[in-house]
């Protein structure tokens, strides 16, 4: 009998020590948000949300050979710990260069920087961006635009980056 009260009193002590490791990082929690077939939930559960300012940003005409540079600004508008597992590009020429890896608490703003090469892209471009996430939906696509002007590149058909709505 008492054999079996010290055994239990070690696995219960065992598992209070274990409850407090590691509040600060992240876990599985924060990245797999749980799933149930019921309609009913028994407790308000809280969840992140990422809302981007511009989901779309155009960087106009650029020279072949020239990079720019695309900034995403973000809010963690949820109630919850956002957490950005990834963030990916549809080509090679478009590369996510700078993102939070840390946990970003509700209210927070951040940036994604993405840089865009344009050698060897004359014409329209049009790219993605991949941002994954631990909200929902978990995959967010961003758009860059670009329109590169090489050497043998038609006068007529690059667009103008004059406002449209200010001519007569």
């Amino acid at each position: 009998m008492m054999r079996s009260f010290s055994i239990m009193a070690l696995v219960v002590s065992s598992a209070i020590a274990c409850g407090d490791a590691g509040r600060n990082q992240i876990s599985t929690d924060m990245i797999h948000v749980p799933a149930t077939a019921s309609t009913q939930q028994s407790k308000q559960q809280s969840f992140p949300h990422i809302q981007f300012t511009d989901t779309m940003i155009d960087l106009g005409n650029l020279v072949e050979g020239q990079s720019a540079r695309a900034v995403y600004a973000f809010k963690n508008t949820g109630n919850a710990p956002l957490v950005i597992a990834d963030v990916s590009t549809s080509c090679g020429c478009t590369v996510a260069r700078d993102w939070p890896r840390d946990p970003i608490e509700r209210g927070d703003e951040r940036f994604i920087e993405v840089t865009f090469d344009s050698r060897k892209r004359v014409g329209n471009n049009e790219k993605s961006v991949f941002v994954v996430t631990n909200a929902t939906p978990s995959t967010t696509e961003l758009t860059l635009k670009a329109w590169v002007i090489g050497p043998e590149s038609d006068p007529a058909s690059i667009p103008s980056t004059e406002n449209k709505e200010s001519n007569p």
